[in-house]
């Protein structure tokens, strides 16, 4: 019985700790911009463009978030490299290149065009689900300059 038990418990983490053979993730973050301080949902399409196993993932996202004085909406694409697959804990950084829209009250749309970098840590719940912190920075260089810091909380599907 004991030895029965030991057996399925070691079935059980290693089926856990696998990565299942997917090349998109859909992430759905939380984010709050610390910078003209709006909140609001920024899906992200995740593509791993290699092998299975591979840190490389193509990141595109789109947001949409509301402030006191402002809409904002931006859209990012970059590479994001995400450790330690198969394990609970993932590590992720990434960059790449926002487009801003900003339709700020009273005002003119602002468009602003830029860098940024980000990193966290996702937390594997099963081979499909995940949950996690990510914090970007951005740098704005065209259209006003500026820079943003936003951190977000995540949960996310492998398919």
């Amino acid at each position: 019985m004991r030895t029965s038990a030991l057996g399925l418990a070691l079935v059980a983490s290693v089926a856990l700790a696998e990565e299942p053979s997917t090349r998109l993730e859909l992430q759905v973050p939380f984010e709050v911009t610390l910078v003209g301080l709006t909140w609001g949902v920024r899906p992200e399409l995740l593509i791993r463009p290699g092998e299975a196993g591979t840190v490389s993932r193509v990141r595109v996202a789109v947001g949409v978030f509301a402030g006191k004085d402002q809409v904002f909406l931006p859209l990012s694409v970059g590479y994001r490299a995400v450790f330690r697959q198969g394990r609970l804990v993932q590590p992720a950084v990434g960059a790449g290149l926002e487009l801003q829209h900003r339709l700020v009250s009273d005002l003119a749309a602002v468009r602003q065009f830029g860098v940024y970098v980000e990193g966290g840590v996702g937390f594997s719940v099963t081979p499909r689900l995940s949950f996690g912190l990510m914090v970007s920075l951005d740098l704005m260089l065209v259209g006003g300059p500026g820079i943003g810091l936003g951190p977000r909380l995540f949960a996310g599907w492998r398919f």
